[in-house]
């Protein structure tokens, strides 16, 4: 009897060992388990996202402001003959890289026929931009005209939006233009011709 006795108490006592090894063990890994689980929503809640690509601003109509315009555009201008006349407006668009161009046409009607007397363009820009372009045209009062009362029309454009095939002030895309007007007595032969020029900001005829 004492010879299975001794045995079985040793067997006993490992298996006891074992078993209890198991459950600290068991304990051990699950602990684990849960502090990479915990480490691992941490690590993905500190994450730092890619920016969005970037992408570059679309074009925007011209827009002239014309109560800085000069002349003028609400009064009537008077010029003789050979007498230089500046045209001068500030414009804000979003460009895209595309530079605006601006045509003074005489008396102009609409269609293709058109006197263009000056024509002038502006670096590309952009809204952001705190620094006002300005669009300058010049021309000269040139002999021949009939005296009296003349409307310049100023069409503003991006240079791509022309169609220089059709004509030099005609535009693909109508809804990227933007006009300004001015009347003047021209060569007057009296005062009284100033009678029959509407004012300019009413853009008539």
């Amino acid at each position: 009897m004492l010879l299975f006795q001794a045995p079985l108490s040793f067997a006993t006592r490992l298996s006891y060992r074992i078993r209890g090894f198991s459950r600290r063990g068991l304990v051990s890994t699950l602990a684990r388990l849960s502090l990479m689980a915990l480490t691992a929503s941490m690590s993905s809640g500190c994450l730092i996202e890619d920016p969005p690509p970037y992408t570059q601003p679309g074009k925007t109509p011209p827009r002239l402001e014309q109560q800085g315009a000069t002349p003028p555009i609400d009064q009537v201008m008077v010029y003789k003959r050979g007498d230089p006349i500046e045209f001068k407006i500030p414009v804000t668009s979003e460009d895209a890289g595309d530079p605006l161009q601006g045509v003074l046409l005489l008396d102009y009607s609409g269609g293709l026929e058109a006197d263009l007397v000056a024509f002038g363009q502006v670096p590309a820009s952009t809204l952001a931009d705190v620094n006002p372009r300005f669009l300058t045209l010049r021309w000269t009062v040139r002999p021949g005209l009939t005296p009296g009362c003349h409307r310049f029309t100023l069409r503003v454009s991006h240079l791509s939006n022309f169609n220089n095939e059709m004509a030099s002030h005609v535009v693909f895309d109508t809804k990227d233009v933007a006009e300004a007007y001015w009347w003047a007595n021209l060569d007057p032969e009296d005062s009284s011709t100033l009678v029959n020029c509407p004012m300019a900001s009413t853009g008539g005829t």
